[in-house]
């Protein structure tokens, strides 16, 4: 490494869709690598002291987000693997936190796949609107998916193990 290059981020910050498999991912580059790991989903519910779905029924898609993007901001855990809620995106101030703890990885799964992987986004915490699709809320955030991420990886067609693998092949880990 030069002088003048930048320092190698040993965090990873998983984003994508509700379904993409973050969490799972999370879990196991966290076990393989040894890197603690934080889901920010688990981090506001216990905040809150709610589930995520009771939080987004109790505020606007607007309050949620600032919730959302304030637990985010306050993360210091540089060097761990991070699993975010799907709806981050929309903040850019939070998605340039995250870039400072580690490199912003998409896991980007498509609308038919997220929809096999499970059936009511309104239970499960998903901020969408009612009489929005899945296949809506991806075209919504594809594009700030595309701006923030550091590393795509397509995936769809991968095993979680195989994700994992892209990632550490990708970032030396």
């Amino acid at each position: 490494m030069t002088a003048d290059s930048e320092p190698v981020k040993t965090g990873v910050v998983l984003t994508g869709m509700p379904g993409s498999g973050k969490s799972t991912v999370g879990r196991l580059l966290s076990e393989q690598t040894g890197l603690p790991f934080l889901d920010t989903d688990a981090l506001i519910e216990a905040g809150e002291s709610k589930r995520l779905a009771e939080i987004i029924a109790d505020h606007s898609p607007e309050g949620f987000r600032a919730i959302e993007a304030a637990y985010i901001q306050s993360i210091q855990s540089a060097g761990s693997v991070i699993s975010t809620g799907g709806s981050v995106c929309y903040s850019s101030e939070a998605m340039h936190h995250l870039a400072g703890l580690g490199t912003i990885v998409w896991l980007d799964v498509k609308p038919d796949i997220l929809e096999q992987r499970f059936v009511d986004a309104f239970d499960r915490g998903v901020l969408i609107e009612p009489g929005s699709s899945l296949a809506d809320l991806y075209d919504s955030r594809y594009p700030l998916y595309e701006q923030y991420a550091q590393l795509k990886i397509e995936a769809s067609p991968l095993t979680a193990e195989e994700v994992v693998s892209l990632i550490r092949q990708q970032l030396a880990l």
